[in-house]
């Protein structure tokens, strides 16, 4: 469940006046492992910490290896970086520190996500006497794709006319 920063300030406010994070928690009906995780992001970054992110973060292949290599030099948690460099949940370094032990700096470089673009078809502007054997032959098999779809289009087309028509016919 996701609180709004108002919900936040006032559990914070409520830590901070001296009650345990059980009583916290208790009182405003939340874990309490949440409620320290509050005020240790507020003590740490400030408001801007607790601040319930608008989109989906992104992160440079060379901010997550400053990450990891500080977790490292430093012998802090996951939960300590985190904290450190704002980054809202700690299990995403353990994601990182395992790409990077499996496949080095290549496995912090964020993958494309979506399907890839369709290919450009192969046919070109240049006259057909100027064209390669192999630009022509890559031509003439884009062709024939396209024409046995068109064909196929076609014909699915003429079979659900003729679906129609024997529907139409049937209720007089």
């Amino acid at each position: 469940m996701r609180y709004d920063l108002d919900f936040k300030m006032q559990v914070i406010a409520y830590y901070r006046q001296g009650h345990t994070g059980l009583a916290t928690s208790e009182k405003f009906k939340v874990d309490s492992k949440l409620v320290q995780k509050w005020v240790k992001q507020y003590q740490s970054g400030g408001i801007d910490a607790i601040k319930p992110k608008t989109s989906k973060a992104k992160y440079s292949s060379g901010f997550k290896y400053k990450v990891i290599t500080t977790m490292l030099t430093q012998g802090l948690s996951q939960s300590e970086v985190a904290l450190t460099f704002n980054i809202s949940s700690p299990a995403l370094i353990s994601h990182w520190h395992k790409a990077y032990r499996q496949q080095g700096m290549s496995g912090l470089i964020s993958k494309p996500k979506g399907r890839t673009a369709m290919s450009k078809p192969f046919i070109t502007d240049k006259p057909d006497d100027e064209k390669t054997l192999a630009e022509l032959k890559r031509e003439n098999e884009y062709l024939r794709a396209e024409n046995a779809y068109l064909k196929k289009l076609d014909a699915l087309l003429k079979a659900e006319e003729q679906a129609g028509k024997k529907q139409g016919s049937s209720k007089h």
